[in-house]
């Protein structure tokens, strides 16, 4: 769904010489080869039992992209799950806000393509879908990004798929820099966090941080699942679970890491997210490494809780 387009209103994306970072953990991802990601096979799956088509995803995506095109915010009322999150920096929209503000929208579209889908079955109940966005939009007399990686978190509600999570990342390298987003309007936060789950999965957070700050592949590999998938600041897709611990590994000097800002929630039994800012003090080769806003969707093995997907935008 491109979504954030009018509701946050994007000003144009410069560039920084700061850390190409990819995903949570931060890291430099500038000599990974993303093209080969990129043509990985479309599909990452974490479990096939009832795991929804690429093209299935697709056309939800599409189907939101025209009502919000459509200044439709009805369908919005019934497209999104009750405890949906919208991530645009330190800006978290709720389902009810979200549904306003689409039928307010601002902007008006041009032409637009949706292309190179890529689907994470993270759960029978729950898939994570990567589209490339392409479009000529206008909001309030400022031109859009273009393109972007736009990302979605579906869960099913009975026949249906319906939004759970959706944020965007311009495609640019290196990324944008900090303060490249305007800002929505109030720095709300919705849905409420879980304020137990939230404690126990930035713990976890804070863990697989610790285990890019010491270089310690074992745990890297244990923590991410097997089916995982990643978006970075540069809203460069990395493909595999072997990608994510190859870039998570490669040398980086760093002193100290700080997470704040977490925002949690249960969206299907055994599947979580973790909404949050990291930062750390240190440098990936000659590049400082940048703060970020990311998300972490988390699966339950067992006791144990596991990073199925990761994204992260500039902070």
């Amino acid at each position: 769904m491109r979504l954030i387009t009018g509701f946050f209103l994007f000003v144009a994306v410069s560039v920084s010489a700061a850390c190409n970072s990819a995903v949570a953990p931060a890291v430099n991802t500038a000599n990974a080869n993303v093209n080969a990601t990129n043509s990985t096979a479309n599909t990452n799956t974490a479990s096939n039992s009832a795991a929804p088509s690429k093209e299935a995803l697709a056309a939800r995506e599409k189907q939101a992209f025209e009502a919000w095109k459509a200044k439709d915010g009805k369908f919005f009322e019934g497209f999104l799950v009750p405890n949906f999150v919208m991530m645009n920096g330190a800006y978290r929209g709720d389902k009810a806000e979200t549904a306003k503000r689409y039928a307010a929208n601002p902007c008006t579209v041009g032409s637009y393509t949706m292309s190179d889908e890529q689907v994470t079955n993270v759960s029978p109940q729950v898939a994570v879908i990567t589209t490339k966005v392409t479009a000529d939009i206008t909001c309030e007399g400022k031109t859009m990004p273009s393109p972007v990686t736009s990302v979605s978190v579906y869960v099913r509600d009975g026949a249906e798929w319906k939004g759970a999570f959706h944020t965007e990342i311009p495609i640019a390298s290196p990324p944008a820099k900090a303060g490249s987003y305007a800002s929505p309007g109030p720095a709300t936060v919705g849905p409420p966090s879980d304020s137990a789950l939230a404690a126990t999965l930035v713990e976890r957070e804070r863990f697989i941080w610790d285990a890019w700050k010491t270089h310690d592949q074992a745990k890297i590999e244990g923590f991410v699942t097997s089916g995982a998938s990643a978006v970075g600041m540069g809203g460069e897709r990395t493909a595999t679970k072997a990608d994510i611990v190859k870039a998570w590994t490669e040398p980086c000097d760093v002193k100290d890491v700080k997470l704040s800002n977490e925002h949690a929630n249960e969206i299907s039994p055994g599947v979580a997210l973790l909404l949050y800012k990291g930062a750390a003090d240190g440098k990936c080769g000659d590049m400082a490494v940048m703060p970020q806003w990311a998300m972490t969707v988390y699966t339950k093995e067992g006791d144990t809780w596991k990073g199925a997907f990761f994204v992260a935008a500039p902070a």
